[in-house]
């Protein structure tokens, strides 16, 4: 297997091309065809790179919908520069010739591209960082999509996502796993065709969690008890334990709960309008097979708060919502868990964030916990 690039230094365009497309079998580098690559790059690392003509990749980098508005400004000129074939002249991008040996991915990829383009898109530093490699034929749609791992760990989240698609199979909001590489930790999806999606949760967001239920099986909070406290045990946290030994106490619920599979990432960047109806859901690498219920809600309104300058009063918003009160009532969620369960998801995301070094949203977390403990949770909550 092919090693990764070293994690203690910067990403550079070449080792991403080298991880994106590997040596195969006794194809020789040497003798694969130059093609042109234009790089974006963010905090001096690329970001997206662009194999072949920046014009045949409209379809694809439109799909792309940066939430920061200075962002989605440089976005648009991107799309209008390649929309002209004018990217070349762009100021700020890197341009430059390099070989690309595809013979890995041709004697993996059934119907693979005969004018093949790609974009291949950096993920942010993080314990599963990974490359998503889009491939299309010259103006044509995305034919596949490969997700490649660029740290060690990230395999391990990519062939994750890859069992939990097998098992979402008959649905058609995922992708379909077409080939995976278990050695490599390399898997390839087909592509969801839609529109992105705006901040705000719908009936088509209450529909599809509806959908990530596991029929006839429960689970219970207080079976995760322990494990939460462990986590936290684990940790050296600059907040009040005496405060989070409280919060470990709202885990105590012990009556059984509907069963769920739980995406763990679910927000408007993983999302999307599909052509046929009905939103889609991607990236799929964090999911958990067997999870309480009220997680994925947490995350998608918790998380809108944290990144998106909120009022704070997180749960006011989620136990006022008509839509979530649909929600409980459907599955059966009584007043008294929601405190528990809502607990759960912060104390969870409290360890993850600060053991990944965003400091930001594990204190929008702890204050988050720190506001449910004072209020009591249930004292609070208003049907």
């Amino acid at each position: 297997m092919q090693s990764l690039p070293d994690t203690a230094q910067l990403l550079s365009p070449l080792a991403v091309l080298e991880t994106c497309f590997p040596a195969h079998g006794a194809s020789c580098a040497t003798a694969a065809p130059t093609r042109p690559v234009h790089i974006v790059a963010q905090n001096a690392e690329p970001r997206w790179m662009i194999v072949g003509d920046p014009h045949d990749a409209l379809s694809v980098l439109s799909s792309w919908r940066p939430w920061n508005l200075r962002s989605r400004l440089q976005w648009r000129a991107i799309l209008t520069a390649a929309s002209a074939r004018a990217l070349a002249w762009l100021p700020g991008l890197e341009h430059r010739t390099a070989r690309i040996d595809t013979t890995y991915w041709r004697s993996n990829l059934s119907q693979f591209p005969e004018n093949w383009n790609a974009v291949i898109h950096v993920g942010n530093r993080s314990h599963t960082r990974k490359a998503i490699v889009f491939f299309f034929d010259r103006n044509g749609p995305v034919e596949a999509v490969a997700k490649v791992p660029l740290v060690p760990g990230a395999d391990r989240a990519i062939l994750n996502e890859a069992a939990i698609l097998s098992r979402l199979k008959r649905f058609e909001f995922a992708p379909r796993v077409r080939f995976e590489d278990p050695l490599r930790g390399v898997a390839i999806q087909s592509w969801l065709n839609g529109k992105p999606v705006a901040r705000g949760f719908t009936n088509s967001h209450f529909d599809l969690l509806c959908t990530l239920t596991n029929e006839n099986q429960t689970t219970r909070i207080s079976d995760r008890q322990q494990a939460i406290a462990d986590s936290l045990d684990q940790i050296d946290l600059p907040f009040p334990r005496a405060l989070l030994s409280k919060a470990i106490d709202f885990l105590g619920y012990d009556e059984p709960l509907q069963e769920f599979i739980e995406h763990r990432d679910f927000a408007p960047w993983n999302l999307k309008w599909l052509l046929q109806g009905g939103l889609g859901l991607l990236d799929w690498e964090w999911s958990v097979a067997q999870a309480l219920p009220w997680q994925d809600v947490c995350r998608f309104f918790f998380l809108d708060d944290a990144l998106f300058h909120g009022s704070g009063n997180v749960w006011d918003k989620m136990t006022r919502s008509p839509l979530l009160l649909q929600y409980r009532r459907r599955f059966g969620i009584r007043d008294a868990a929601l405190p528990g369960l809502t607990m759960h998801y912060l104390l969870r995301v409290l360890c993850a964030d600060w053991q990944s070094g965003n400091a930001h949203l594990a204190r929008h977390a702890f204050n988050q916990i720190q506001s449910l403990c004072e209020s009591n949770g249930l004292a609070a909550l208003r049907l």
